[in-house]
């Protein structure tokens, strides 16, 4: 396993975005029964999740976010140097989300714009390229955007993947600081599972045609297309629960830390059992693992960053400081953790 350290960064400040329409499972009705609705909602600790609605996208999220984030840091536009932005469901197939937020937020025409197509680890991803591009001084401050709208992928007849994700964007700064604490990342990669979470047509691969639109039923009783997320839930489980608490120990290790040197364990919010599945098996208190996806739902790339938010709203806080361990994982399928020292770190809980 790759294990780097990035000296000289801090990062200034965290900001979310959230869509307004909220979903509710128990309106499912047409797609489960509702003791089975009650069932999976308890298990996975979601009732309801924010939603996209009609001509609302990743992108419009994104820039909501990135606004948010100007405002409560005072940082100017004019500083940003770089814009790493991160997401599955841009609004083109070219250009990338990153062209358009520069465009539209009026920056700089020396920024770098850097697109990822990268999933739920997507913002510790995204941490350790913006840390490396910025560590050794020639760019200043950089802008990382991470968002998803996947419940634009889901069909609305699919009863394990309807009633799970959420939409939303998160956007954070990392500046140069030669008094930075910097960060620690290290990551894992299983490419050979790469099908366990896919949407099967829609690329150069196998392009969108009226065949690939076809709604078929699946073995689990779902409705879906070739054109929808497909999710192999058991496969994608496993992979989590066997890679993440392995790769947390040796991230630990790496740094030289024990669990009682963390202050926040925050984990890609997949669901509730998940989440305390992990915590458990890492011997984490509940104190220091926060789950927050009830009325947001899974959110893909944002999730880890809308839960160190919400985290932040449920103290009353605005400011955070402490040592973070967090921990991305999902489509690829991949992982990746970052330990990172934060000092104020300024939290937008909107």
């Amino acid at each position: 396993m790759n294990k780097i350290s990035i000296p000289n960064i801090s990062m200034r400040g965290i900001a979310i975005a959230l869509p307004e329409k909220i979903e509710f499972n128990h309106q499912l009705s047409d797609v489960l029964d509702d003791e089975d609705i009650e069932r999976v909602s308890q298990t996975i600790g979601i009732y309801s999740r924010k939603v996209a609605g009609e001509g609302i996208t990743a992108f419009n999220l994104m820039l909501q976010a990135i606004k948010n984030l100007l405002k409560t840091t005072n940082i100017s536009k004019k500083n940003i140097d770089c814009l790493v932005c991160i997401t599955q469901t841009p609004d083109y197939l070219i250009p990338g989300n990153s062209f358009l937020l520069s465009h539209q937020l009026g920056l700089k025409t020396s920024v770098l714009t850097l697109d990822i197509n990268a999933g739920c680890a997507g913002f510790t991803h995204g941490l350790i390229v913006l840390g490396k591009l910025i560590s050794n001084g020639d760019i200043k401050c950089g802008l990382l955007v991470v968002g998803d709208t996947l419940t634009k992928l889901v069909n609305p007849q699919d009863k394990t993947e309807r009633l799970l994700f959420g939409d939303g964007a998160a956007a954070c700064i990392l500046e140069f600081d030669e008094k930075g604490k910097g960060l620690t990342a290290c990551w894992r990669t299983i490419a050979s599972d790469y099908n366990k979470l896919i949407v099967p047509a829609g690329g150069m691969k196998t392009p969108t045609t009226e065949h690939t639109k076809i709604v078929k039923i699946q073995e689990d009783g779902s409705y879906r297309s070739e054109n929808d997320l497909i999710m192999d839930g058991a496969a994608v489980f496993s992979f989590s629960i066997k890679e993440v608490p392995e790769v947390v120990n040796i991230a630990l290790k790496n740094c030289n830390l024990s669990h009682e040197d963390i202050d926040l364990f925050v984990f890609h919010q997949a669901n509730k059992f998940m989440v305390d599945y992990i915590r458990k098996k890492l011997k984490l208190p509940e104190e220091k693992v926060p789950i927050f996806v009830e009325g947001i739902g899974n959110t893909s790339s944002a999730s880890i960053p809308i839960a160190i938010s919400r985290y932040a709203l449920n103290q009353g806080i605005n400011k955070i400081s402490g040592r973070l361990c967090l921990t991305g994982f999902g489509v690829g399928l991949s992982l990746s953790n970052i330990i990172i020292e934060v000092e104020d770190l300024i939290v937008t809980c909107l």
